[in-house]
C-alpha cells in the first residue's frame, strides 16, 4: 500500500466525523481537494478556491522525464446549472515521490453548490473525479482558513496561481499533516470590515473530542482605520501531538471582550515514531564502504583513501566499533540515499543531497517548490537540532540534478546571493557549473 493510499484511506476514516476534511478522489487517479470563500468585494460574487494535491508518482513518464495531466473543475447548482467552469494542462518533472499542488478560482454566490474536480492523466486517459458540496454564505468579518505547508515571499511579477498578496501559499489540500515531517503547519486567513479594531486572536489545537492539546496565548492585532480587509498568517507547532488522529484548530476572534466568530478546521494528524535500537557490538555482515570516507574529516579522509583495499575495511570496523549501536543508522542511510538520490549518471552518495542525507539524516523539515515558472526548482532541509541547521539545494539547469547552494552549517558549500540564484530560470543551455559561475 503506497503513502498516498494510506492518506486517503485515513482521511476518509474520518470524514463521517468532520465536515471540512479533504474531498477524496474515485477512480483509477487518487488525489484530494479542499476549498476556502473569500469576499472580494465584488457585490454579491465571492471567491472560492479550490486546491488540489495529488502524488506525482501517478502519472505517466515520458522519455524526458515529464509527466502531463488536465485539470477540469465545475461548479453547479443542485438542478445541475453550471454557474462557473475552468480546465487547463500541468506539464511538471515526474518524480518517485513528493506531490503536485494546484488551485482554481471560481466566482461562487451565496446558497447551496456542488464543487466537481476531475483530474486526467493525459498519456493514458486515467482519470479520478473528486465531488464536494459546499454551502456558501457571505463572510460577515471572517473568510475561511486555508491550512498551508509553508509561505514564502513571492519573486517580483509572480503570477503563481498560489500568490496571495505578496506570498504564495502552499496548500495542505489533504487536510493532511506528518509528524514529525511537519511540525509546522501555516494558516491563511482574511478579516473583513473591521477597520480601525483592536482584536484579540486565541488560537488552540484540539483533539477528535474537542480536548485542547494546545492553546497558545492571545494575539493582540490592530488593523488601521480605513482597512477593509486584511490578510492574516500565522503558524503552529504540531510537535505537541503525540498520537495519531484527528484533530482540529480552532481560531477565536474578540472585540472588546466580544466574541467576533470562531472557525474551526479540522486535520489528520500522522504521527511515526522512530524504532530504537539497543546498542549491540557490530557484527559487520554487511558493510557500506561507498560514500564512508563523507564521514570523515579532511584529514581522516586523506589518510582512509591512501590505504589498501583491506586497510580500509580495518579503518571501517574500527571506526565503528568506536561508535556502539551506529553502524545500522549509518547502513540505513545508505540504503535510503542510494534508492532516493542517484542522478545523472551518479551513485546518491555522491550527489549534493545524498552527501547531506548520509551525514546528516532525515531532515525535520522539507520546505519544496518544484513547480515554479518564474524560479529554479528547490527544497530547503531543515535539521532541528541545537543548532537548528538548513541547507537549500535547487535545480539550477531544470534536469532534476540538485545542488547545493547554500548551509548554514560552517564549512558547507554557501553562495552569499543564493536567492539570486533560484530566479535564475534555465533555459536550457549551459551547465549548473555555468550559472553557480555566474555570480562570482
Amino acid at each position: 500500500m503506497t503513502g498516498t493510499t494510506t492518506v486517503l484511506l485515513l482521511i476518509l476514516a474520518f470524514s463521517a466525523a468532520a465536515s471540512g476534511l479533504a474531498t477524496v478522489s474515485e477512480g483509477n487517479l487518487q488525489f484530494a481537494i479542499d476549498t476556502a470563500v473569500f469576499d472580494i468585494g465584488a457585490g454579491d460574487t465571492l471567491l472560492l478556491e479550490v486546491y488540489q494535491e495529488v502524488d506525482v508518482a501517478q502519472f505517466s513518464v515520458d522519455s524526458d522525464g515529464m509527466c502531463l495531466f488536465t485539470t477540469e473543475i465545475t461548479l453547479s447548482s443542485s438542478a445541475g446549472d453550471t454557474l462557473a467552469w475552468d480546465i487547463w494542462n500541468t506539464p511538471l518533472e515526474w518524480r518517485e515521490s513528493g506531490s503536485a499542488v494546484n488551485c482554481g478560482l471560481l466566482p461562487v454566490l451565496e446558497g447551496d453548490w456542488t464543487v466537481s474536480v476531475r483530474m486526467t492523466d493525459v498519456a493514458n486517459g486515467i482519470q479520478g473525479v473528486a465531488v464536494r458540496q459546499l454551502s456558501v454564505e457571505r463572510p460577515e468579518h471572517l473568510s475561511d482558513v486555508e491550512l498551508a505547508r509553508t509561505i514564502m515571499p513571492a519573486a517580483q511579477g509572480s503570477v503563481n496561481t498560489l500568490l496571495k498578496g505578496n506570498l504564495i501559499v502552499f496548500p495542505a489540500a489533504s487536510t493532511r499533516f506528518s509528524i514529525p515531517g511537519e511540525s509546522m503547519i501555516y494558516t491563511y486567513q482574511e478579516l473583513y470590515a473591521l477597520g480601525g479594531a483592536e482584536i484579540l486572536r486565541y488560537s488552540r489545537l484540539l483533539d477528535s473530542e474537542s480536548v485542547p492539546v494546545f492553546a497558545r496565548p492571545p494575539d493582540a492585532i490592530s488593523i488601521p482605520s480605513g482597512m477593509e480587509t486584511i490578510a492574516l498568517i500565522d503558524s503552529l507547532d504540531l510537535s505537541v501531538v503525540r498520537e495519531p488522529g484527528l484533530y482540529s484548530l480552532s481560531i477565536t476572534y474578540t472585540l472588546n471582550g466580544d466574541t467576533i466568530g470562531t472557525v474551526t478546521k479540522p486535520m489528520v494528524v500522522e504521527v511515526f515514531i522512530p524504532a530504537v535500537s539497543s546498542p549491540a557490538v557490530n557484527d559487520f555482515t554487511t558493510r557500506e564502504l561507498a560514500g564512508f570516507s563523507i564521514l570523515l574529516t579532511q584529514e581522516e579522509g586523506v589518510l582512509y583513501n591512501r590505504l589498501d583495499e583491506d586497510a580500509q575495511v580495518l579503518y571501517y570496523d574500527n571506526y565503528w566499533n568506536a561508535r556502539p549501536g551506529e553502524h545500522g543508522g549509518y547502513l540505513d542511510r545508505s540504503r535510503v540515499v542510494d534508492r532516493r538520490f542517484p542522478s545523472l549518471g551518479n551513485q546518491g552518495w555522491e550527489t549534493d543531497m545524498g552527501r547531506v542525507y548520509l551525514i546528516f539524516g532525515e531532515p525535520d523539515e522539507v520546505e519544496a517548490d518544484p513547480f515554479s515558472t518564474t524560479q529554479a526548482p528547490y527544497e530547503i532541509w531543515y535539521y532541528y537540532d541545537a543548532e537548528q541547521e538548513s541547507f537549500v539545494f535547487a535545480d539550477l539547469m531544470g534536469n532534476g540534478n540538485f545542488i547545493q547552494i547554500f548551509s548554514s552549517v560552517e564549512g558547507e558549500v554557501s553562495y552569499p546571493n543564493w536567492q539570486s540564484m533560484l530566479q535564475n530560470v534555465n533555459n536550457g543551455g549551459g551547465t549548473t557549473m555555468d550559472l553557480v559561475d555566474e555570480y562570482f
